[in-house]
């Protein structure tokens, strides 16, 4: 009676965990894709972080292989470039008058600002990855003039300062990791691209999911968005995608 007792036992713990919830961090099998547009070719190495500049009409990356920051037409032309006193250069941003730029350094663990002609300004740290291999991936400002950096993973998170002070953070497990960060205006939202997922997540100002696409764009580092465009260059192909921004 006793062995009989415990063969249901077993049976009934196997189905209970057989019917357990997927984990909230595991993708969802299907999605739409974004449609695809162009891709160009860039002279850039290792391209990680898109920024639009509204004020030349250009698009504006920076290189991890390098401490250099690349202005660029919408088909990759680079049109000039600069180096600045920063290294491991993961993500860039703007100012909404386009004379302050931020730059992400991951194994330093900063935001280091800068004016746009390169004449750096100040740091401040954003002490959070686990990994230094980790660490911040992406920046953006929103209409408050508030930095809003991306951890990659471990953990992966959305952090905002206003003046360099962490004034909330919050947790995101919809990727396996985040590549970078672009805060739109007109809808008070982020957009964020994912390297390892190869997708696309749109989150509200509190984090909540709102939609994901798939892209066809290996190790795809930066993204930003201009008018009903979106652009997202790819770290390990040294190319500028362009998608049709979905309704």
């Amino acid at each position: 009676m006793k062995k009989h007792l415990v063969i249901v036992f077993l049976g009934l713990l196997s189905w209970s965990c057989a019917r357990q919830e997927p984990d909230a961090g595991i993708l969802s099998p299907a999605v739409n894709a974004l449609v695809q547009v162009a891709v160009y070719n860039i002279e850039v190495r290792e391209p990680s972080g898109l920024a639009y500049n509204s004020k030349n009409n250009t698009l504006m990356t920076v290189s991890d292989g390098n401490s250099t920051v690349y202005e660029m037409d919408f088909t990759g032309r680079i049109i000039k470039s600069f180096a600045i006193q920063s290294s491991d250069l993961e993500g860039i941003a703007l100012s909404a008058n386009c004379d302050t730029m931020y730059v992400a350094e991951e194994t330093n663990q900063l935001i280091t600002t800068y004016l746009i002609n390169g004449t750096k300004l100040s740091s401040f740290p954003v002490n959070v990855a686990t990994v230094l291999s980790h660490g911040p991936e992406g920046v953006t400002v929103d209409k408050n003039k508030h930095v809003f950096v991306l951890n990659e993973k471990f953990p992966t998170m959305i952090l905002e300062y206003n003046q360099g002070k962490e004034v909330w953070r919050k947790e995101i497990n919809y990727t396996i990791d985040c590549s970078d960060i672009f805060y739109e205006l007109p809808t008070d939202c982020f957009w964020i691209v994912s390297d390892e997922s190869q997708r696309v997540v749109k989150l509200s100002r509190a984090g909540s999911l709102l939609g994901e696409w798939s892209i066809p764009v290996p190790k795809g580092e930066g993204l930003t968005i201009v008018q009903n465009k979106i652009y997202i260059v790819s770290d390990s192909e040294n190319k500028l995608y362009v998608f049709q921004k979905p309704i």
